[in-house]
């Protein structure tokens, strides 16, 4: 073979079969004592092999030479002349054969763990070695791309933090991280609130014009609202806004008397003062019972953007203080948190390394026309890819940043809502005006037709009377006329008979004696008879005046008492009807008040705290920070990522882990199972370190990002 050796060096004396597993005789053995152990969770990375001897040669005692070959198997001793009590105070051996004159050799020592030591003899001491393979080949391998599982890399490297952390420190570690965050810090945004100067607007929604002359409640005058267009949203109630709550008191101290106007009113809404959306809203300032309002006639209400926080990662980064604050994955989820609150029950959890800005702004949305008026909160660019398009705005602002938008939001809802109290007396004489002038006229000509009934029967009943009158008079008169006829025939026949006794006087003195006697016969009968007549006419005449005013009288009394109970019974029915009219105004007096708008909403927050937006800051406890922040000092992030180690295997200042998923070693000068024992070191996990004195003696904390590349 041409790789065979033909000739020996001149004065060499050794044999052919120096390696690690056969020590010819003249082999050089040190004992030392190393920071490293044969379970390789630690070894060491030397700048030179020549840096390492100087190292074994600082810690070792004198060399021993060996005089006869011997072989150097695991599991099988190695015979020493070396007391027991010298070789158990060390812990590695270094083996070295100077003349060794194999061609392209590069392991001009090999290097061995002590695993167990064996009295033999009083200067006897068999030893059981382990081949450090590391220290014996490790300047025999070339590393090639290999998947980094974890380790310092994602510490040191420059690019770590691209994208906010996102596109490499978001690997889950599976660590616990407590039960409760704290909050660091915490920003606040106020536009609201009652407690002191009340600064919120109170928003009318009505169904009757409020601008209109209201009129009295003796002549009131109603008109319909005229509506609104606010937000592009047609209604047909009109809009009103008090920009401050005192001038909304004012209004209903000037409205308390006129309910047929408030009683059309059907929301009054607390809201944000309106002064800040306004922007493009179209209204008119109007001033209605001294106090000032705004008629919104339509128009859009103005979004805004603010800062929240400007680089609010560097207070992540100061809280992290001076032990952890390379350890950037601090500031991703779930190790810190934001969260964004209005206090009302529906916050919304950040990851930071999502928000796709160096600041913490926010978009508020509002919309404040009934019904599901609200205030909402957008964390601008939350989860918006780097890459993504730029945001999309119209002339009202944003409304698509081209994150989560509106998907990821919070707000203000349920604002609260009152009522306005309505006169139900006032109200119920206003919209009953009309009705009781009908009844108060009504009452009048029932009670004026009855009299000029009452008046038409008396006047009747007197003209029966003075007929009655009359009549009795008229017979009187007749039966007076017919007496007086009757005497008059008498009278005549007395006469007659006087004559016919004159006649008789030519018959001498019994002519003259009959005469006389005749006449006076005559007379008498004559006078006898009217006297009767007259007498019976008197009689006649006195039963009919008597009969008639009996008559006449009770007449009297019935037309009389008729009258009265005519006159009674109208009067009564009059003041039954007014009294009837008073007591429905009376009993109206009573009318439980009614109400305009309605109670609800939730007002807590207005009344004991404010309206706005809060954005904390939240962490791990100090415990689990340390805890995780302690395990990341000394074993490095879970990185997963594809890339060339460095060539001394470094990325700190005093030492590095590596855990490798798959170990590629490109190019080597050592056997295949010194290869695979090689991959095996990096692929459970193993720490290289600069110097092996750090080895369990310094503060992990000082171990500094020392690599200036990229992932």
């Amino acid at each position: 073979m041409t790789s065979a050796i033909q000739t020996l060096p001149v004065d060499k004396t050794f044999g052919l079969g120096f390696n690690y597993a056969l020590w010819e005789a003249n082999t050089i053995i040190t004992l030392a004592n190393v920071n490293w152990n044969s379970d390789y969770r630690d070894v060491v990375k030397f700048n030179s092999r020549a840096e390492l001897n100087n190292y074994i040669d600082n810690n070792s005692m004198t060399p021993i030479t060996i005089n006869k070959a011997s072989y150097a198997k695991f599991g099988k001793p190695v015979r020493l002349d070396v007391p027991f009590e010298v070789a158990q105070q060390y812990n590695y051996i270094r083996v070295t054969n100077p003349a060794q004159p194999i061609p392209n050799s590069s392991a001009k020592a090999y290097y061995y763990f002590i695993s167990e030591i064996e009295y033999v003899a009083p200067n006897t001491t068999n030893i059981y070695i382990q081949l450090d393979v590391w220290q014996s080949f490790s300047w025999d391998v070339i590393f090639g791309n290999c998947f980094i599982e974890q380790g310092h890399i994602g510490i040191a490297a420059t690019n770590t933090f691209t994208d906010h952390g996102r596109e490499y420190l978001t690997i889950p570690e599976g660590m616990d991280i407590g039960n409760e965050y704290q909050i660091v810090d915490q920003w606040q945004r106020n536009i609201g609130s009652a407690r002191g100067e009340a600064d919120y607007s109170i928003l009318v929604m009505s169904t009757v014009d409020l601008e209109a002359d209201p009129g009295t409640v003796d002549n009131p005058k109603l008109n319909s609202a005229k509506g609104t267009n606010m937000e592009n949203l047609p209604g047909g109630a009109s809009l009103y806004v008090f920009r401050d709550p005192d001038q909304f008191r004012i209004f209903m101290a000037a409205f308390s008397d006129k309910p047929w106007i408030t009683q059309g009113i059907i929301s009054i809404t607390a809201i944000p003062d309106f002064a800040r959306f306004s922007l493009q809203v179209d209204y008119d300032v109007a001033t209605v019972g001294g106090a000032e309002m705004w008629v919104i006639n339509g128009g859009t209400l103005q979004d805004s953007t603010f800062y929240m926080k400007t680089f609010f990662r560097n207070v992540i980064f100061n809280a992290l203080g001076l032990r952890y604050q390379n350890l950037k994955k601090f500031a991703t989820y779930p190790y810190s948190l934001m969260e964004l609150t209005t206090y009302s029950g529906t916050p919304i959890v950040m990851k930071p390394e999502n928000w796709n800005s160096d600041h913490a702004e926010v978009v508020e949305i509002p919309h404040l026309v009934p019904p599901g008026a609200r205030i909402m909160y957008v964390p601008k660019f939350y989860n918006k890819a780097a890459n993504a398009p730029a945001e999309q705005t119209d002339s009202y602002g944003t409304w698509n940043d081209g994150g989560e938008y509106l998907d990821m939001a919070t707000g203000i809802f349920n604002f609260p809502t009152f009522s306005l109290v309505n006169n139900g007396f006032m109200s119920f004489l206003a919209s009953n005006k009309n009705s009781l002038a009908y009844q108060h006229s009504s009452a009048d000509w029932s009670n004026t037709k009855t009299q000029q009934g009452i008046a038409t029967s008396y006047d009747q009943a007197s003209a029966g009377i003075g007929l009655s009158q009359d009549l009795n008079r008229q017979g009187m008169n007749a039966a007076t006329q017919q007496a007086n006829l009757a005497n008059q025939g008498s009278m005549a026949n007395g006469i007659i008979g006087g004559i016919n006794a004159v006649g008789q006087l030519g018959n001498g003195p019994t002519g003259v004696i009959s005469a006389a006697t005749s006449m006076v016969n005559t007379g008498l009968s004559t006078a006898l008879d009217i006297n009767q007549r007259n007498q019976g006419l008197a009689i006649s005449n006195g039963l009919a005046a008597g009969q008639n005013r009996s008559t006449t009288d009770n007449a009297a009394y019935l037309r009389d008492t008729n009258r009265d109970l005519a006159s009674f019974a109208a009067n009564g029915d009059y003041s039954n009807a007014i009294a009837g009219i008073n007591a429905k105004v009376q009993d109206a007096k009573l009318t439980q008040p009614t109400t305009s708008g309605q109670i609800g909403g939730e007002s807590f927050n207005l009344a004991r705290y404010k309206w706005g937006v809060d954005l904390k800051l939240k962490m791990l406890s100090p415990s689990a920070m340390r805890s995780i922040g302690e395990y990341w000092l000394r074993y490095g992030y879970n990185i997963n990522v594809y890339r060339t180690l460095p060539g001394d295997l470094q990325v700190m200042t005093h030492f590095t882990y590596w855990k490798l998923k798959e170990t590629y070693i490109v190019q080597s000068k050592c056997p295949e199972p010194i290869k695979q024992a090689i991959r095996g070191i990096f692929e459970k996990g193993v720490t290289v370190w600069r110097d092996p004195n750090d080895i369990g003696n310094m503060d992990i904390g000082d171990n500094l990002p020392s690599f200036s590349e990229a992932l």
